[in-house]
């Protein structure tokens, strides 16, 4: 099946309330993106493949999976192909919640992220308004094994968890959905951090 936003690879974000809703915040961020009304949740997907930000930073999928999700639109849930492996995130409620991180590659199964605060499957069973009944150990069969895609076994957590937007997950967003167009200023302030970091590595090295 064709991707119905060429290109822009396999990410979904589930954030709680209306597409409406967080429009405002979608257009502080650093890529374009479409956001879909789904039961229960609003489904956010890139309808291009880059960041408008300079690189290394403008990898769209990683730039999405790593973005806070404001504490109105949470629990949020990421499910992301990055690599060739099967990235989940999950930004619980709580004014200091951080994201946490799952990672699953094939031939090796989950993979342990030093750098990332691991995601235990209980909170991703956890999440609120999944289907009553799934459990920690329901979540962690999913990623049992290392054989089959990264894709697929996001479909299959999605199945687990009772929870909507496969065909945006496959797909992407239909051309009909609106889109939201990155913040001018974010992204040139990101830009300026970046080159005077790199302004003082460069003094550094002379």
């Amino acid at each position: 099946m064709t991707l119905a936003t060429p290109g822009a690879g396999h990410g979904l974000v589930l954030v709680r309330g209306s597409a409406k809703a967080s429009a405002r915040w979608l257009r502080r961020g650093l890529v374009a993106v479409a956001a879909v009304d789904l039961p229960g949740w609003t489904g956010v997907c890139l309808v291009e493949d880059r960041a408008r930000t300079k690189p290394p930073y403008d990898r769209g999928l990683e730039v999405l999976a790593a973005r806070p999700t404001p504490w109105g639109r949470r629990p949020s849930l990421g499910l992301f192909v990055v690599d060739g492996c099967a990235v989940v995130t999950v930004q619980p409620r709580g004014w200091r919640a951080e994201q946490r991180w799952l990672v699953w590659q094939p031939g090796q199964g989950v993979r342990r992220t030093p750098d990332l605060p691991p995601l235990p499957t209980g909170m991703i069973a956890g999440i609120a308004g999944v289907s009553p009944g799934v459990t920690p150990a329901a979540v962690a069969e999913v990623f049992r094994g290392t054989s089959g895609t990264p894709l697929d076994r996001l479909v299959q957590l999605l199945s687990v968890l009772g929870l909507p937007g496969e065909d945006l997950l496959r797909n992407g967003p239909a051309p009909e959905h609106d889109r939201s167009e990155p913040d001018r200023q974010a992204v040139r302030s990101l830009d300026h951090t970046h080159d005077y970091d790199h302004g003082d590595e460069r003094q550094e090295e002379r």
